[in-house]
């Protein structure tokens, strides 16, 4: 993945409040049901949003999954 699609995703995960991340996470519809099993919910925010820039590495995410996640985040 593109360095400049995951500091996107971080900065966007990092906009989100912790009691609707995975809500919106659900709604991107991105990662897994399983993927989002695997993350710790209750760490602190700047890691967990880096284990979903991880988990996005793996999925291969694109510009446009990441612009996604944005427009779900701004029309939330």
């Amino acid at each position: 993945m593109d360095e400049t699609v995951a500091e996107f995703i971080k900065r966007t995960l990092l906009k989100i409040p912790m009691t609707e991340m995975m809500t919106i996470l659900k709604a991107w519809d991105f990662l897994s049901e399983n993927q989002l099993q695997t993350v710790n919910f209750r760490s602190r925010k700047e890691c967990l949003a880096q284990d979903l820039v991880l988990l996005c590495e793996e999925n291969r995410i694109s510009l446009n999954d990441a612009a996604l996640l944005d427009m779900i985040c701004k029309f939330w």
